[in-house]
């Protein structure tokens, strides 16, 4: 059963859940600036830190996102550390392809696997 992970009063910014060990935050925010990366950063973080979880996998959802700056990728680098230290992956799920070529432009893609469609996203979670 999914359920939310942490009730957040910011869900308009990103929305949390936990199924078996895999935390999904999807972004609801269309353009990921300082306050949005901060909200979602700290949202995100108190899931992966919840009591009694056996983290396995981080998957960001960047379906409504239509920007994202360096604030909010430096926000997906400190959750991407932050799983990698309890080795877990974290997946970049339904990218638009200007953030996948913001991704790699600035060769953080490296960091992440990637998922643009939900068999994908199994793949890769159960994987």
């Amino acid at each position: 059963m999914i359920a939310p992970a942490v009730p957040d009063p910011n869900a308009e910014y990103v929305d949390v859940t936990t199924d078996g060990g895999v935390v999904t935050a999807r972004i609801t925010e269309a353009h990921v600036e300082e306050q949005a990366a901060s909200i979602i950063l700290n949202t995100v973080r108190k899931a992966m830190n919840h009591p009694g979880l056996d983290l396995r996998a981080v998957v960001l959802d960047f379906g409504e996102v239509v920007f994202i700056n360096s604030s909010g990728l430096a926000a997906c680098i400190e959750l991407r550390n932050a799983a990698a230290a309890k080795d877990a992956r974290t997946i970049v799920y339904r990218p638009r392809n200007n953030v996948s070529d913001l991704f790699r432009l600035v060769k953080v893609d490296r960091l992440y696997s990637f998922a643009h469609d939900a068999k994908e996203l199994e793949e890769l979670v159960s994987g």
